[in-house]
């Protein structure tokens, strides 16, 4: 019987690029998976039940957005998304044969251990960000009533006692690596699983020439993904009036986010409302054209202990496409983009020096050229899906010849 694994996620499938990119590489391998999305439907959809896309098995169960983020916010006090979550594992269990489980980010990781103490199986954890410092960024976790809440003493107690009883912790850098080892996590347990592009994916993507031109100006400047505090956007925002100083430049901030009412009257008390275009949330092949349409792609994330153990999965699309990249100070971010020269870093937070940078690419066509080629020639050789894939995939192989 082929190895089967069960992936786990409260949020919409598809889309999900890291899962999908997980789930096709383990198929690929040779394993069996199954994703169950216990979480509200896609945007413009109600579907539930069961299907089979492009290899994958999943499992739908809706559940209103409302009592979701409720039950996520509450894990730490309350387990009612844990008891939730681990009785729809048990069902889904009961109906077909797993042998691993795999829960996506840290809040089910209870929900997994729970189920896993009835089934006899392992547990593989993948932790997508630091959510226990991200918790004192957050907008909802931060905010009345969020902040009455929350409980990040107990969240932090929670996160260490879950990540040492896994089976096997998946980080995306080498420094939330670190960060797990020191809460006593084994070294041996611990697999490294970057959140690079899959270059075959992104290439399937058509590009929406009417879009791409749309873009245009003078010096366009990209930024893609979530809308929130710890994204650094209020600094993107105060970088350009110095730049449209200069240049008939334009933004376009694509995605969607809590803050975006208080990010668009930042502009508009700028007085550069005119030049900046909030697009709102976008499907996933539609990114590949905002990407193209632009000169630079920008990650201006607040360095924290947070962003310090993440990476961003826009970074590897901007290289990809041969787009410079202007990127903040934090770590891993950092250590990309000046060991392969693919673009600028500024200090957090801080406005005119990230409009320094942008000026100096808007300046220079001929540096944005070159450093946009060594973005793309870093993701071919080393920074794409197909090769940071396979410790994890190994990982797995010994998991199934220990049991």
């Amino acid at each position: 019987m082929d190895h089967s694994i069960l992936m786990v996620l409260d949020e919409p499938f598809p889309p999900d690029i890291r899962v999908e990119n997980e789930a096709r590489s383990l198929i690929g391998a040779g394993f069996r998976v199954t994703v169950l999305s216990i979480a509200p439907p896609a945007r413009g959809t109600t579907q539930s039940g069961e299907e089979r896309w492009n290899g994958i098995d999943i499992i739908r169960v809706r559940i209103r957005r409302q009592l979701r983020n409720k039950m996520r916010g509450l894990v730490a006090s309350v387990p009612a998304l844990e008891l939730f979550v681990s009785h729809h594992i048990l069902r889904v269990c009961r109906q077909r044969h797993v042998d691993v489980l795999h829960m996506h980010d840290l809040w089910l990781f209870g929900a997994g251990l729970r189920a896993s103490r009835r089934l006899g199986i392992p547990v593989v954890g993948d932790l997508h960000e630091n959510f226990t410092h991200a918790l004192t960024q957050y907008a909802w976790s931060t905010r009345f009533p969020g902040k009455w809440v929350v409980n990040i003493k107990r969240w932090k107690k929670l996160e260490k006692q879950w990540m040492q009883a896994l089976g096997c912790l998946i980080c995306i850098v080498q420094e939330q690596q670190d960060r797990v080892i020191k809460l006593g996590v084994p070294r041996s347990r611990c697999v490294l699983w970057p959140n690079t592009i899959s270059v075959q994916a992104f290439d399937s993507y058509e590009v929406d020439q009417e879009l791409v031109a749309s873009l245009r100006s003078d010096f366009t400047i990209v930024y893609t993904g979530g809308i929130n505090l710890h994204r650094g956007l209020d600094t993107l925002l105060k970088a350009m009036p110095a730049v449209l100083r200069h240049c008939d430049a334009r933004l376009v901030i694509v995605g969607e986010g809590r803050i975006r009412p208080e990010l668009e009257e930042l502009a508009d008390s700028l007085g550069i409302a005119g030049r900046v275009s909030f697009t709102g949330w976008q499907k996933l092949n539609l990114i590949k054209s905002y990407i193209l349409g632009a000169d630079v792609g920008v990650v201006p994330h607040v360095k924290s202990t947070h962003t310090d153990a993440g990476m961003p999965h826009k970074l590897f699309q901007y290289l990809y496409l041969k787009r410079p990249a202007v990127v903040s100070d934090c770590i891993p971010m950092q250590r990309i983009v000046e060991g392969n020269q693919c673009g600028l870093v500024f200090p957090s937070g801080d406005a005119g020096a990230l409009g320094e940078a942008l000026l100096t690419l808007y300046h220079d066509p001929e540096l944005r050229a070159r450093m946009g080629m060594n973005g793309c020639k870093a993701v071919v050789s080393r920074y794409n899906w197909d090769a940071t894939a396979q410790p994890a995939i190994a990982m797995y192989r010994g998991l199934f010849a220990a049991a």
